[in-house]
Order: structure tokens, then C-alpha cells, then sequence
């Protein structure tokens, strides 16, 4: 049985459709959804993707329960390496770059392993000319797309997005990985997402470690956990200028847990420790 998704009737396929099936017939990775059809009648459409048993990473962090287990942290760790490359190859990988535009943990589907797929790319933007992380990669919308708590602060007042704004949410994602916490909630404060509720708490040690999720907060994951953490923050910045490529931020998580040198990072993003204090968050340099 292979699951579909169908769009609105209409007499013709909506333009989010045609996006996806443009957008998913031109790519292959081990980390994007497989696309293996698309159906349209005069009432409906039909895209026809494979199977991920698993459901949405939203539903594992968000949603246990109910004949669902929680996440330990070797698994939140494979699907946030996994997400990374994935969203890597968009921006890097592909003839031109693909902005998602609509990275959240419910976008991230999960198969019978726990392996990620980026999913949902009805709002995808194939950039027409530059290199991503260039001035020339950005691209103007009429309209602000994304979901309220993983949208970049610039998109939201400029409307202008380029690949860092995809960073953005996915370092929105890493927070929810290693906090346990939905993006926007009301402990987080009045007119407070996710991204500030982390940034006031890493003034000491303490503070940060009390974030991290009690389902995680184990001795031998702890370290792990707030490295990661780390990277969400840097992910999460809010100039742009600021953010590392998802290039970097792939070579980052993997040096985390020490399974590879920091030869590849480039100059700007050695050393997680160095370059991020948490008790000097707010006024770190890269």
C-alpha cells in the first residue's frame, strides 16, 4: 500500500502540485521523499509517494503515546544528521538550488528505521540563477509561506528568502530534537518562540542542561545532546550572514559525536566550543 496525498478539486493542478512534481521528478537522495507518481482528473490530483511506516518526526517527539514510542538520542541524533544531508544536497547537490521553504520536524517523515526523508515541497523555489549562500541566490515572494514558529526573521518582514532561511528552520528543528519542545508553546512567554526561550536560558551551564529533553538528559548522551544544541543556535541567528551554509551545518553534527575530523568545516565554523559559549551567546563571532 503506498500512501497519496490529494490536492483540492480543480479544473486544473494548483501551482503548490506542479511545484512538488516538478520539484521531486528532478531529484534523488537517500534523505528527500521518493515521488513515484503523479495522477490528475478533472477533479482532483494525486501525488503517490513511498511508504515511511514511522510517521513524522513531529508525531515521535511531539505526539508519543497512543501506540507511539519516544526517541532516544542515538535515534534524534540519525534524524537530524540524515534531515542535514538531505537539505544539503538541496542546496548544494542539485544543477540549481532548491529552497524548501517549509522545513518543520512534521515535513520530516521517518521510514521502518528511523531514517529521515524531507517531504512536503509544494512551496519549493528552484532558484533560477546564482549559487546558494550568494546575494544573487535570493528570491522575492508576494506572499509569506512557512509555518509560524520555524520562519526566518528576515522572510517575515522582507519576504525575501534564500537558504538561510531554510537554516533557519532547520535549526528550529534541531531545538525541538534536543529540547522536547514544540516551537511555539505558552511557557515559552508572551510572543516568544522556541528560538528565545533557548537563547535567555544559556546564560550557565545549568541552564542549558536543564533544557535538554529529561527523556535524553543521560549521562552519555548529555554532551552529545548539547553540541547539537549548539548548532541549532548558530542555525538559528538572526542575521543570516551569521547562519552556516547546510554544508557546514552537515559537517558540524557529524563532528559532534566525534565521528569526523573538523578538517572540513570551513574557517568560520571550526571549533563548536570556540566558537559558541553559552554563556556568551549573544555576542559570539564568526
Amino acid at each position: 500500500m503506498l500512501p497519496a496525498r490529494r490536492s483540492r478539486a480543480a479544473r486544473s493542478p494548483s501551482r503548490e502540485f506542479e511545484a512538488e512534481v516538478d520539484t521531486l521528478s528532478s531529484i534523488r537522495h537517500v534523505n528527500v521523499v521518493k515521488l513515484y507518481c503523479s495522477i490528475t482528473s478533472e477533479d482532483s490530483s494525486l501525488l503517490v509517494y513511498e511508504y515511511l511506516p514511522n510517521g513524522s518526526l513531529w508525531d515521535r517527539i511531539h505526539s508519543a503515546g497512543g501506540g507511539k514510542t519516544g526517541l532516544d538520542w542515538g535515534t534524534r541524533y540519525g534524524i537530524a544528521v540524515g534531515a542535514a544531508r538531505g537539505l544539503e544536497y538541496l542546496h548544494h547537490g542539485c544543477d540549481r538550488p532548491i529552497l524548501h521553504r517549509d522545513v518543520k520536524s512534521s515535513n520530516i517523515l521517518l521510514d521502518e528505521f528511523f531514517k529521515p526523508r524531507i517531504a512536503d515541497f509544494g512551496l519549493a523555489k528552484i532558484l533560477q540563477s546564482g549559487v546558494a549562500g550568494k546575494d544573487s541566490s535570493t528570491t522575492t515572494t508576494h506572499v509569506i509561506a512557512g509555518t509560524h514558529g520555524y520562519i526566518a526573521p528576515e522572510y517575515a518582514y522582507t519576504s525575501k528568502v534564500n537558504e538561510k532561511s531554510d537554516v533557519y528552520s532547520f535549526g528550529v528543528v534541531l531545538l525541538e530534537l534536543v529540547t522536547g519542545r514544540r516551537p511555539i508553546e505558552e511557557e515559552h512567554g508572551e510572543n516568544e518562540d522556541l528560538v528565545c526561550w533557548v537563547t535567555r536560558r544559556t546564560t550557565s551551564r545549568e541552564s542549558v542542561t536543564a533544557m535538554v529533553d529529561p527523556s535524553i538528559r543521560a549521562d552519555s548522551a548529555i554532551e552529545e545532546a548539547l553540541r547539537v544544541l549548539k548548532v541549532g543556535v548558530l542555525c538559528t541567528a538572526r542575521l543570516p550572514a551569521l547562519r552556516p551554509s547546510m554544508r557546514t551545518v552537515v559537517h558540524m553534527l557529524e563532528d559532534a559525536v566525534g565521528r569526523r575530523s573538523p578538517d572540513g568545516i570551513d574557517s568560520k565554523h571550526q571549533s563548536l566550543d570556540r566558537e559558541i559559549r553559552f554563556d556568551k551567546v549573544s555576542s559570539y563571532k564568526l
